[in-house]
């Protein structure tokens, strides 16, 4: 019998735990989180980038507005 399988676990440093936090199901403005978040534009950029990687995050452009939405 093969042992089972287990689901990748996914590590978040303490930058993208914090924007997970500020997030909810809803559609958010980009701009409104980034500022709640207080971080610096490089980490910011790493840290969105790695969780819409992972199928945490989805970052789209409603009319002019860009959005986060948690997944």
């Amino acid at each position: 019998m093969r042992p089972e399988k287990k689901a990748p676990s996914i590590e978040l440093n303490d930058n993208e735990k914090a924007i997970l936090d500020l997030l909810t199901e809803e559609h958010q403005p980009l701009m409104d989180i980034k500022e709640k978040a207080g971080l610096s534009n490089k980490k910011w950029d790493k840290s969105t980038k790695n969780l819409s990687k992972n199928n945490l995050i989805k970052v789209e452009k409603i009319d002019d507005v860009v959005v986060v939405k948690k997944l």
